[in-house]
């Protein structure tokens, strides 16, 4: 080899490991953080908006990466279990019936720091859902979607009754549903035996579950609800059954149930017609919020990321994907739910955010349904129950 030849292959040689080095000095400066989020699993449609989600940020960012993961299972018990191991998800659903539980178990982290620091604007939530995720003034969540509780009638039974919208008051519906049962309903109206649909009512004879769980106004209002039942206006759903179903079957003419109930209906019971009104109120408008966060761990390692990740799922951006199936209503006054979804809305200045921040509300919930059966069933009066309640409230 002459000295020419070995003097131009050893520069190419040179050549070579340079734009070997400097690819490898381009990787090191792009580098990628991975970025999990998780959820339970509520039907293909939610899943799969969750994945689009999940593509449409990584089309549109650079350095982080997100991947969506379903937790199956019990998903308290197994984010517990992940909170002990320090391998919780970056980011994740937290149901507002337990946020106050997790606060105070100290796993949550707050955001105030990370929403001061990008200027992120709060003032675009409506103020009871962000509420539902705040302790003080600190925040550890941004509702991702909400639902509230309306009345829904059944249009073809209301007909046969002669009558042609959902009652507005409690008189109303004590009187629609009596008309209903004379013209051949036998029950008309459905109601679960839950404080998620009796606690509507607390609110709206001026109670609260929050405070003075025995008030009058209480005792009143679960008075009400109870009787209906017990008078034979209104049943609790089978076993196996929930009162959407019942609608949709005709063997209801009135019910209380939230957005969900929208997408439910024309694709299980396409051919029956039913209305959407505000919900019924009394001495004044009352409803509950049903709604759950994006939140991060206290123990996440690189909380910047995780958070840049749920900023944009909660930023009108993400908010405008998540809003196009209709599965739930936007929790921000400038994104736009889904159409014929207005009696829901109207709700969001006083619905108030189920789990109420309490801390001892998960292990409360039991004791409230097992106690409203029994006062339904009558073994037990309505002073006790909300006695009893107060007390697991209080964790006592």
């Amino acid at each position: 080899m002459t000295k020419r030849l070995a003097m131009v292959l050893g520069l190419a040689g040179l050549a070579v490991v340079l734009v070997a080095a400097s690819a490898q000095a381009g990787r090191k400066t792009h580098k990628v953080t991975n970025v999990t989020f998780a959820g339970w699993s509520s039907g293909p449609d939610e899943d799969a908006l969750d994945q689009q989600m999940a593509n449409a940020f990584n089309r549109t960012h650079k350095g982080i990466h997100v991947e969506w993961q379903v937790i199956n299972g019990n998903y308290p018990q197994a984010m517990t279990a992940r909170f002990a191991a320090h391998n919780a998800p970056d980011v994740f659903y937290v149901d507002s019936s337990v946020i106050g539980s997790w606060i105070k178990q100290g796993v949550i982290a707050p955001l105030n720091g990370l929403i001061k620091k990008t200027h992120f604007n709060t003032k675009a939530f409506y103020p009871k859902l962000l509420g539902a995720f705040k302790k003080g003034n600190k925040i550890y969540g941004f509702p991702k979607d909400w639902s509230p509780l309306a009345t829904e009638i059944n249009n073809s039974l209301f007909a046969r009754a002669g009558l042609h919208k959902a009652p507005k008051t409690w008189a109303q519906l004590r009187s629609d549903a009596k008309t209903l049962q004379q013209h051949g309903v036998a029950h008309p109206i459905c109601l679960s035996a839950d404080w998620a649909r009796m606690g509507a009512f607390m609110y709206q004879n001026g109670g609260s579950i929050t405070s003075h769980l025995s008030s009058k106004a209480n005792a009143k209002a679960v008075g009400f609800y109870v009787g209906l039942i017990k008078s034979g206006l209104a049943y609790t759903p089978p076993s196996g059954s929930w009162c959407g179903q019942e609608l949709g079957q005709s063997h209801a003419a009135i019910i209380f149930e939230g957005n969900w109930l929208l997408p439910y209906m024309p694709s299980t019971y396409p051919g029956t017609h039913f209305s959407v009104a505000p919900m019924v109120h009394n001495k004044k408008q009352g409803n509950l919020a049903f709604t759950v966060s994006w939140s991060i761990a206290k123990s996440n390692p690189h909380k910047a990321a995780a958070w840049k990740v749920l900023s944009w799922l909660v930023g009108k951006q993400g908010e405008k994907i998540w809003m196009s199936k209709g599965l739930a209503l936007s929790p921000r006054k400038d994104v736009a739910s889904k159409g014929g979804r207005k009696p829901f809305l109207a709700a969001a200045p006083f619905a108030r955010g189920w789990g109420f921040g309490n801390p001892n509300f998960a292990n409360a919930y039991t004791v409230m349904g097992n106690d409203l059966n029994a006062v339904i069933s009558g073994s037990k009066s309505i002073p006790a129950m909300l006695s009893d309640v107060g007390k697991a409230l209080k964790g006592k």
